[in-house]
């Protein structure tokens, strides 16, 4: 029995990644168009009206924003106070029922929902691991300022992970956004540089990870090449060979990285 994870599209211009096994399929947020997630679920069989449901990050526009659509489809999954933010946005949550204990983990089908917090300026944000009982696991963890030993301690016994490396520091720094948006990404409430993804992909080195997805791409602050030459970069000077890097992309789906 394997489960396996997919970024369907990941950047500044929407989100959305599935987590699947042989019996269940979760989407991780609906942050692109109804239709662009529909033509992407098809190429797995799958529908928004097929899925055994969406969990939410955070109410981040890029995140929702088929939400209005997809809860009409499937159960949508959030934390109470991500829940309040996503009503107040968008005025509407269909497909939205509180689960009890919400951060102590759920089962949706056959996987077992582990949610945990990320320093993000959102209402609540978090991040996801997503676990069979035979122990294979994956993870999302994206839009988060710093790397926290909470993160760390949740994704370190996942095979694969879908984590952010948002932006370029000299890009960001020398780009034309305004100053009060550049400390805004900058910040520890803000996105992941490349340099910090890397130093976390060292401290990753020895856990259970083999394959990162860098994700959530700046369209204006970084470049695909730029991302994994960090991430990679450090990687060879631990002398850490256990570990594959890859990007996901805003236009395009990621390969499928399947764990048993």
């Amino acid at each position: 029995m394997s489960i396996s994870i997919v970024s369907l599209a990941s950047g500044s211009k929407g989100n959305s990644t599935l987590v699947f096994s042989e019996n269940t399929a979760i989407l991780v947020d609906a942050g692109v168009s109804y239709s662009r997630l529909n033509e992407a679920l098809r190429r797995f069989g799958l529908s928004t009206a097929k899925l055994d449901g969406v969990v939410i990050t955070h109410e981040h526009t890029d995140h929702i924003a088929a939400l209005p659509r997809v809860g009409k489809d499937t159960r949508v999954y959030a934390h109470p106070k991500t829940a309040e933010a996503i009503l107040r946005r968008q005025g509407e949550l269909h497909g939205y029922t509180e689960t009890e204990f919400f951060e102590g983990g759920f089962f949706i089908g056959d996987i077992e929902v582990i949610p945990f917090r990320i320093p993000h300026d959102a209402a609540y944000p978090l991040g996801y691991s997503f676990r069979l009982k035979t122990g294979a696991q994956v993870s999302v963890a994206t839009d988060m300022g710093r790397p926290t030993v909470g993160v760390y301690n949740n994704i370190r016994e996942s095979e694969a992970v879908l984590i952010e490396a948002n932006h370029d520091i000299g890009m960001l720094r020398s780009g034309n956004y305004p100053e009060a948006l550049k400390r805004r990404i900058l910040g520890d409430m803000g996105h992941l540089s490349n340099d910090m993804t890397a130093l976390f992909a060292e401290r990753l080195a020895g856990s259970a990870v083999r394959t990162m997805l860098l994700g959530h791409l700046s369209e204006n602050n970084n470049l695909p090449e730029l991302a994994l030459g960090a991430v990679c970069g450090r990687l060879r000077e631990r002398a850490c060979s256990d570990i594959a890097v890859a990007v996901a992309y805003q236009n395009k789906a990621s390969e499928v990285y399947e764990v048993k």
